[in-house]
């Protein structure tokens, strides 16, 4: 028989109710998702008692505003339901000591643009001249936040990290303070020491980081846009072609002002933009200084320049953009490397007129001023002098050689300079020249360049009739092997200027080989074959060093 199930009405009711109790049991450990509670700072010195809010996209108010302490820091709640959309943490008012002048002022207005989803309780969102700048382009110039952080890492070599607090860049770090917040603290400061390089007041900068965003609406900061000129505000400055090049030079002055107070080397403040247009100033560290000449730097060929040879054209115009063909412009590189400084080899003519204006430069690099990864290791600072004492300066990135062998070095065994630990063998630096096929396939003519290095300043050419530390080198022998030392082909230096060259090595276009060099100097005295290591001669192990070649090559 069939059997039926009956469930009493009022029985059934009762199992409704377990299970409805059940279910809000089961999602009784759940909530709305979290408010966020930020906090951060807000630098262009640390600003004391600005109002700082957060608004959306539209401008519409979603925290109202909050005071900053006496350190620019700040701290506000966030709604849950506002995270899910672009925020601007925007700041206004309060008061600050400017870095570079020491001067009180009155900050305007700065923002710190997050994108949707972006912000987490707990998290850190700070304000600064590079957040500032990013968030103008986006809200006024139509461009993505990723667009904007991409145009701003271009021209200032950087991509500013909201999540950092910025330190005081003007005390000492404290013990707690980390490396990106005390370079954070840095670049805030350089922005100051620009606003002050160009004969702005501490006030006028909330103005200049408008211009830059302005500048930058068409991603090149040449002081510029789509409708020419950038104006500064209502400062009655503009905007220069050099503008770029100035960030960088405020970098540098600001490393040196007597207020910065980072503790940071020359390869802890990052990389510098480089620039290739620059302008003359006697005292580029004078406020708005007067410049007579502009000085364009073009890069030969496609390659950044590497450690060893560079060779590049400036072009030197007034500022109407006539030719100065009268200068007789000269050289200066320095390497100023974390805790020293060094020169860099030269040809007897570095700076050769090609008319017009336009000047051939030479010169060799010993060292990158980047890692691989892009690491500082400091910066080559190019110094050209022009006219009447004016100069100016370029920045330019030297990357690592890659792939062939660009520069070598041998040291002298009995022959030896004071170095920076005591006396030590001379360093001669063997740089590659050039590799040309001459008198059919398959027979090239190879040359390099030999320096000696004197002292950190110094690295005279070598050739017959140089001169090293005071005494004439009497005869210099350079031989070439291309066939692992059975052989060896002397080398000719017939003008006298340190590039040596040979005639007839064997080689195969495309195909990698290696090409030894061994140096002989007769000078002071001494006679002896350079060796890798400063230890005497041995035949075939250290009396040598050697060059891998790949003919057809850059």
């Amino acid at each position: 028989m069939k059997q039926i199930s009956i469930v009493k009405p009022a029985l059934k009711l009762a199992l409704i109710g377990v299970t409805g109790l059940l279910v809000a049991c089961g999602s009784s450990g759940s909530s709305a998702p979290a408010d966020a509670s930020i906090s951060g700072t807000i630098v262009a010195a640390p600003v004391n008692g600005a109002d700082v809010s957060v608004v959306d996209g539209a401008g519409n108010v979603v925290v109202a505003a909050v005071k900053t302490d006496a350190n620019g820091k700040y701290s506000l709640v966030i709604p849950n339901g506002s995270l899910g959309q672009d925020l601007i943490v925007k700041s206004s008012g309060g008061t600050f000591t400017d870095e570079a002048t020491g001067n009180s002022g009155t900050a305007g207005a700065m923002y710190a643009y997050a994108s949707a989803g972006s912000i987490s309780n707990g998290g850190s969102v700070s304000a600064t001249p590079g957040s500032t700048i990013i968030a103008e382009l986006v809200m006024n110039h139509g461009k993505t936040k990723a667009e904007a952080e991409t145009a701003f890492a271009a021209a200032f070599s950087y991509t500013p990290d909201m999540s950092v607090n910025p330190a005081d860049a003007t005390t000492v770090p404290a013990a707690d303070e980390t490396d990106d917040e005390t370079l954070a603290g840095f670049r805030a400061g350089a922005f100051s020491q620009l606003a002050m390089d160009l004969g702005l007041s501490q006030n006028d900068q909330f103005d200049l980081f408008v211009a830059l965003a302005q500048d930058l609406s068409d991603d090149t900061l040449d002081g510029v846009d789509a409708l020419g000129v950038v104006a500064i505000g209502t400062t009655g400055f503009s905007l220069q072609a050099n503008i770029q090049n100035r960030f960088s030079t405020a970098l540098v002055n600001f490393k040196a002002n007597g207020r910065n107070q980072t503790l940071l080397n020359n390869a802890q403040i990052g990389n510098l933009p480089f620039n290739k247009t620059a302008f003359t100033y006697v005292d580029p560290t004078i406020p708005n200084p007067v410049s007579t000449y502009k000085v364009e730097y073009v890069q030969m060929g496609d390659m950044d320049a590497m450690a060893g040879k560079s060779t590049f054209t400036i072009s030197i115009t007034e500022h109407d953009g006539t030719p100065y063909a009268g200068a007789d412009p000269t050289l200066v590189p320095t390497m100023y490397m974390s805790s020293m400084e060094h020169s860099t080899p030269m040809p007897t003519t570095v700076i050769d007129p090609l008319g017009g204006g336009e000047y051939k430069v030479t010169l060799y690099y010993l060292m990158a001023s980047q890692m691989m990864d892009g690491t500082s290791m400091g910066f080559w600072d190019l110094k050209f002098t022009v006219a009447n004492g004016e100069f100016a300066h370029f920045y330019p990135a030297v990357m690592m050689a890659m792939g062939d062998t660009l520069q070598v070095r041998l040291k002298g065994v009995a022959d030896q300079i004071m170095t920076m630990t005591g006396m030590a063998g001379r360093t001669y630096f063997i740089f590659k020249e050039s590799l040309m096929e001459m008198g059919g396939p398959g027979n090239y003519n190879f040359s390099v360049f030999i320096a000696a290095q004197e002292t950190m300043m110094s690295f005279p050419a070598v050739y017959d009739g140089s001169t090293l530390s005071g005494e004439v080198v009497t005869d210099a022998t350079v031989e070439i092997s291309d066939d692992d030392g059975l052989n060896w082909k002397s080398a000719n230096d017939s003008s006298s200027d340190g590039i040596w060259s040979v005639n007839g090595l064997s080689l195969t276009d495309g195909v990698a080989d290696e090409i030894r060099v061994r140096l002989r100097i007769n000078s002071n005295g001494i006679n002896e074959l350079k060796t890798t290591d400063g230890a005497a001669a041995v035949a075939d192990v250290n009396d040598y060093q050697t060059f891998t070649v790949t003919p057809g090559s850059m």
